[in-house]
């Protein structure tokens, strides 16, 4: 009858009892927020956000989300539809019906087919690699024009 008995020890932890750092805040298909929001953990939006929204971590806008605000997030996830500015630190995408009327900063964006997309794309990389390609750039010679304005200075 050892087959029926079980003699286990604790439990181990499942993905919902991770970490604090793992938590993620959900704005529901009933919520209207307007204001501003700001956040370390990531931020399901399945409601209505009017605003400024400031997230260090990661922003999704659900199927059911309607945003209307500027967005500040590590990175940006659009499967329903945002009006306003977004920067993304890391990277932006716009799923298959997602929306965004308005314009990306970001060094990545994937717009996936039939995602809609109006507006401009900026993408540079982050200020720490462009700092130190600006500082590779000094130890090269002058460009070409740079030589010759110091020349015809003479």
């Amino acid at each position: 009858m050892a087959v029926f008995t079980q003699k286990k020890g604790p439990a181990a932890p499942t993905p919902a009892q991770s970490p604090a750092a793992n938590q993620s805040s959900l704005i529901g298909k009933t919520l209207l927020v307007k204001g501003e929001v700001f956040s370390e953990d990531e931020i399901l939006i399945e409601g209505k956000i009017q605003g400024k929204i400031s997230v260090k971590n990661r922003v999704v806008i659900g199927r059911d989300g309607v945003v209307e605000a500027e967005i500040d997030a590590r990175d940006i996830i659009i499967k329903g539809k945002v009006i306003g500015d977004v920067r993304g630190s890391q990277r932006v995408e716009i799923v298959p019906a997602g929306t965004l009327h308005g314009n990306i900063h970001a060094p990545r964006v994937v717009i996936a087919d039939n995602g809609f997309f109006e507006g401009n794309i900026e993408m540079r990389q982050r200020e720490d690699k462009a700092k130190s390609q600006e500082e590779k750039q000094g130890t090269h010679p002058p460009h070409e024009g740079e030589g010759v304005q110091k020349a015809s200075g003479k």
